[in-house]
């Protein structure tokens, strides 16, 4: 084991590893406080501080050039602080022109004196990463790990709400500073490895890939360094199977696919489980409406069976459809298929008169309270029947003084806690 961390692949892939947990970390709390352009800008902006590392320090020494490119970092996180409040300038023009004046300045330097080895930081390298780098990238990761985890609470209500922080006693503007310093770390040593171009899309989409999956802050931060190490180790291999490809971008693309596979299937706002809900809630419209028919036609016929074609006829829907909704009631218990058609069962029809309750509930108080035509009142009802919880019935029974009939005259079923009460 220790013989294959001395190697190229063990040596890249080691650090793809911290800098996936580094990079997840760090990216929760740069995406909850909407930085993700602002991580975009300081990789940019250490640009210089990277090629005067490369220039002055001896033998490109990692410690000197981590060191200029943090200052160089925290030089633009403050002039971008600076042109933010003595100016009129929005926070995405301020960082465009920080990111260009810096990259720009980065650019002319290595026109100017061509150092040796900066083109392993603008595209990404894994395996120039040597065992001095590894040793500095496990260290300034395991503070930057550290400060975060110990720092967890602190940073969490700063981000989200700085004016309850101050009341807290918490330093917000030294928490801020902290975290710029970190976050300028985490760009410096990620940027060997992804890059100065792509290091951003290791710190935001683990992230953003992460809030697909939980709500709670310290469960995106787990998933952010799963998603990080996933699509750096994943991006490093596939560097190591074709050496001509650069490790930045495949680790950029590995990422990608990532978080398009949270997208689609994550618990969260994910696309198939928003189908899989619009789909349900579709079919629950349906069924009630079905239900709501069959109770207001075996009302009017004073009958407990209907015939599967009267039904359909009612509610202008294909007999084939009327027919896969009865199913879908009788495998829910709310119907029973009888010789002439089909009844519902107690707990069908109980189903059924709480719909039409909040049907005419809400016809009659939209008359009374909102004014609207007895004649007008049917659409809306339609609509609102399916969103009316309990709670609310209960409330607009009260409000409307528990009344009897509907705008129309028909009769208003009874509610369960006048059933109770009877």
């Amino acid at each position: 084991m220790i013989e294959w961390l001395h190697t190229a692949a063990g040596t890249a892939m080691t650090a793809a590893f911290l800098l996936g947990i580094s990079g997840g970390l760090t990216g929760v709390f740069v995406v909850s406080r909407r930085m993700a352009l602002t991580g975009d800008m300081l990789s940019h902006a250490v640009l210089p501080g990277v090629v005067g590392g490369i220039l002055w320090g001896p033998g490109r020494h990692p410690l000197v050039v981590l060191g200029c490119a943090v200052v160089a970092g925290l030089v633009a996180a403050g002039l971008l602080m600076a042109l933010m409040r003595s100016t009129r300038l929005k926070s995405d023009a301020a960082l465009g022109i920080v990111l260009s004046v810096f990259f720009a300045l980065g650019l002319a330097m290595i026109s100017k004196w061509k150092p040796g080895g900066v083109q392993a930081y603008l595209f990404g390298q894994a395996a120039a990463i040597s065992s001095g780098d590894l040793i500095l990238l496990a260290c300034s990761s395991g503070v930057v790990v550290l400060g975060v985890i110990f720092g967890f609470r602190v940073l969490l209500v700063s981000s989200f709400d700085p004016q309850h922080a101050r009341l807290l006693g918490i330093p917000v503007g030294w928490v801020d500073r902290c975290f710029f310093i970190a976050l300028s770390v985490s760009v410096v040593v990620a940027m060997q490895a992804v890059g100065v171009v792509l290091v951003s899309a290791l710190l935001v989409t683990p992230a953003i890939a992460a809030a697909r999956m939980s709500r709670r802050l310290v469960s995106q931060a787990w998933w952010a360094c799963g998603f990080g190490v996933a699509g750096a180790l994943v991006g490093v291999w596939l560097s190591l199977l074709r050496p001509g490809l650069p490790t930045g971008p495949l680790m950029a693309l590995s990422l990608a696919v990532l978080f398009v596979a949270a997208a689609l299937f994550g618990p969260r706002d994910g696309l198939l489980q928003r189908g899989l809900g619009r789909m349900r809630q579709r079919r629950r419209i349906d069924t009630e409406n079905l239900l709501k028919s069959a109770w207001v036609l075996m009302e009017e016929r004073a009958c407990s069976e209907l015939a599967i074609d009267i039904l359909a006829e009612r509610v202008g829907v294909s007999r084939k459809g009327i027919r896969r909704c009865v199913a879908s009631l009788v495998r829910e218990c709310d119907a029973e298929l009888v010789e002439s058609g089909f009844s519902l069962t107690p707990s069908g029809r109980r189903r059924a008169s709480e719909i039409v309750r909040r049907h005419r509930l809400w016809e009659l108080y939209l008359m009374r309270r909102a004014d609207y035509a007895a004649d007008h009142v049917h659409d809306d009802a339609e609509r609102a029947e399916h969103w009316i919880s309990g709670e609310m019935e209960q409330g607009l029974a009260k409000m409307l003084n528990h009344p009897d009939v509907d705008p129309h005259g028909s009769i208003i079923p009874r509610g369960v806690e006048r059933e109770e009460g009877r």
